[in-house]
């Protein structure tokens, strides 16, 4: 079976936060995000998203780079018949870095080919639709009163992991909601905004009973992930880091870390996710992306081998409009994959623009 591409389209969509959220180095009140929607020779549709930031405070990609380098991905692409998904990342080799870019047409092929084998995207991954997926909760940067609020009402709501936005200077945050809350599973994320001169704080940290510490450093820092993951007893996740199969094979050989927070599209794709996958501990994290990027991760999520729930609140927790026509619910703290399609009408009255490639 072999896949022509036919037509690209690409939507720039703005969505509105239900509440501002904090991280350690941004806040974000709306989410610029591209959707690329691709038509094969047969009709059918398959939908990727772009899942980069307005500004390269996460990676070097930004939401102007993708939409810049997309009519070449798809020229790639278009020249001739794709064989199998993984033609993709083979095809993309000659582009340098670009993952999110990458991972917007990966995604986009994978569903043209689960529709072509008559699948569910989770069940041509080789995964189990039918299972209920384990969700952790991920709580933006707020006053020490508001945390403990937000993580007790994570906690009643069945959540199996706590993710708090913490900054070096947060150290008053984590001691109020541990001692609200002395057996929760919390863990932190710093996205990459400690420094060397940091680590005495983070050897206070490391007291605190924490499921895992979350890119400490950042991402090209491996010496200090080295160190730090030395000196604490807190398992270390790398998230920002790991943008290749090498940078996981890098982690292990240097012992810089010991968990993966695998983001399809921070990895170029479904097709490396799956490579790393088999190559440490790992979990999944979300982009505060649309619901057709976190259909697709979710896809991923029913694989078996995850080692902590995943971070997907549900898609009502996060936007006022989503583009899928139901959302995705969290309850009794997990969260079940399902084909929800994409709202049409949603799509297009919420699009700034669209071009075709």
């Amino acid at each position: 079976m072999k896949i022509e591409l036919r037509r690209a389209e690409l939507f720039d969509v703005r969505l509105t936060f239900r509440q501002p959220m904090h991280t350690a180095i941004s806040t974000l009140a709306e989410r610029q995000t591209t959707i690329l929607r691709l038509t094969d020779q047969e009709g059918r549709i398959g939908y990727g998203e772009g899942v980069a930031f307005d500004t390269p405070w996460y990676t070097a990609e930004t939401q102007a780079s993708l939409r810049a380098l997309s009519p070449l991905l798809y020229r790639l692409l278009s020249a001739q018949p794709l064989s199998a998904p993984a033609d993709v990342t083979e095809r993309f080799r000659s582009i340098q870095g670009n993952q999110m870019a990458k991972a917007m047409f990966d995604g986009a092929v994978y569903e043209l080919f689960a529709q072509a084998q008559e699948q569910s995207l989770a069940s041509y991954l080789g995964g189990d639709e039918k299972t209920a997926i384990p969700c952790g909760k991920a709580l933006g940067r707020s006053s020490a009163v508001a945390m403990v609020e937000a993580v007790g009402q994570a906690l009643a709501d069945g959540f199996g992991r706590i993710k708090l936005k913490l900054a070096p200077t947060d150290t008053h945050i984590l001691e109020h909601v541990r001692a609200a809350f002395p057996q929760a599973p919390l863990m932190f994320d710093a996205n990459g905004s400690f420094q060397s001169a940091d680590l005495p704080v983070l050897q206070t940290w490391d007291t605190f009973s924490l499921v895992m510490m979350e890119q400490l450093f950042p991402a090209n820092d491996w010496l200090r992930h080295q160190q730090a993951a030395s000196l604490l007893k807190t398992p270390l996740c790398l998230d920002e880091s790991i943008q290749t199969t090498q940078d996981a094979a890098l982690m292990q050989t240097l012992q810089a870390g010991h968990i993966v927070n695998i983001k399809p599209a921070r990895l170029g794709g479904l097709t490396t996710a799956l490579e790393v996958r088999q190559m440490s501990p790992y979990w999944l994290g979300g982009m505060f992306e649309s619901g057709i990027g976190r259909r697709q991760t979710l896809a991923f999520a029913t694989l078996p081998g995850l080692a902590y729930p995943i971070d997907m609140a549900g898609t009502d927790q996060y936007f006022v409009e989503d583009l899928l026509e139901h959302d995705y619910v969290v309850e009794n703290g997990s969260i079940r994959y399902q084909e929800h399609p994409v709202s049409l009408e949603r799509l297009h009255r919420l699009s700034q623009s669209r071009l075709i490639l």
